[in-house]
């Protein structure tokens, strides 16, 4: 009996040995690939021209328990016909878990904005062209007056990637198209990584054009989302990051990461999608879709209010902004 017991014993020691090996080294596995993603938003130069000004502080609530909001820049750079690439879908995202709500504003690919430090009228997905990641998040900064805390970069074949690793989504089609060798009946359908691809690329068959494009961009994403909140052991992450480590950029930090995954979920409850009103113009032959002033000062608001703090709320923890983040960027009037 005693000699079947150390038996026992010994199996249950080994098997313990090789479990705690096998998790340390998949987290090893997943810290690494997150690190690969990481890359850190600079320090903004001063743009030439005008004296610029800073954009309005986020109102900052006191400590709570509770995780503080946080606003991200999603954006996905199409790299198919330009070296440099340009945007090809920009979002900010709004997260809000103490509240249990989120919030998506899509902006439409052709809106007319400065280009962050280079004084300059331009389409807002050109300013990847002029400056990678920080262009982009500073120039999108500008446009609205805010202070963004996180951007996620994906190569849009890298989008199609991470779909796949979690598994097919399934979203209502508004009507009947063919898009890149895809067709989409009406109604509920499934799609894989290539076929969402094709899916959130389409527009000009669109009857709204680039808003129809970007409501299908939205309840795409909308669903990723709802795959990533089952997302809860770090296997499945080691997975995913596998597949798009070399595809995605940002700034979030493995520590973030973590914090994302057991803090925010929450806010993923409600996802509410906002639009952004403007009209289009042709300006020297080239078409832009122009957003009035009053109306960029109204999705500042909009966006505030869904940072706010619960009126309970007296502090806030949750994730911390890297040093690099100090540093805001100026916008010009």
């Amino acid at each position: 009996m005693k000699r079947l017991l150390k038996i026992a014993m010994m199996v249950l020691f080994v098997a313990a040995c090789g479990s705690a090996w096998w998790f340390y080294h998949m987290f090893q596995h997943v810290k690494a690939t997150a690190e690969q993603m990481y890359e850190p938003l600079p320090a903004p130069k001063p743009a030439p021209g005008p004296v610029p000004r800073n954009p309005a502080p986020m109102p900052q609530p006191a400590a709570t328990s509770q995780p503080k909001p946080l606003l991200i820049l999603l954006y996905g750079v199409d790299q198919r016909h330009q070296a440099g690439g340009r945007t090809d879908t920009l979002i900010l995202l709004a997260l809000n878990p103490a509240k249990r709500q989120s919030m998506m504003l899509s902006i439409p690919r052709d809106t007319r904005t400065e280009i962050f430090a280079q004084a300059k009228q331009d389409k807002i997905n050109h300013a990847y062209q002029y400056g990678g990641n920080a262009a982009t998040v500073r120039t999108v900064e500008q446009f609205l007056n805010i202070s963004i805390d996180y951007f996620i970069q994906v190569n849009m074949e890298g989008f199609a990637r991470v779909l796949d690793s979690v598994g097919p989504i399934q979203v209502d089609n508004p009507f009947a198209f063919s898009y890149e060798g895809h067709h989409f009946p009406q109604g509920r359908i499934e799609l894989d990584g290539e076929a969402a691809l094709a899916f959130v690329r389409m527009r000009y068959d669109d009857p709204e054009g680039d808003f129809g494009r970007n409501k299908r961009q939205q309840q795409v994403i909308r669903e990723l989302m709802n795959k990533g909140k089952q997302i809860g052991t770090i296997s499945k992450l080691d997975e995913m990051l596998a597949q798009v480590g070399s595809s995605f950029k940002t700034n979030l930090t493995w520590e973030n990461m973590q914090d994302l995954m057991l803090h925010y979920k929450p806010a993923l409850d409600q996802v509410d999608a906002e639009k952004i009103s403007g009209k289009g113009e042709m300006i020297n032959g080239i078409y832009y879709f122009v957003v009035s002033e009053r109306e960029r000062q109204r999705l500042k608001n909009t966006i505030e209010q869904y940072l706010a703090p619960t009126p309970d709320s007296s502090a806030a923890t949750g994730i911390a902004r890297p040093l690099e983040q100090s540093s805001r960027p100026a916008a010009t009037n």
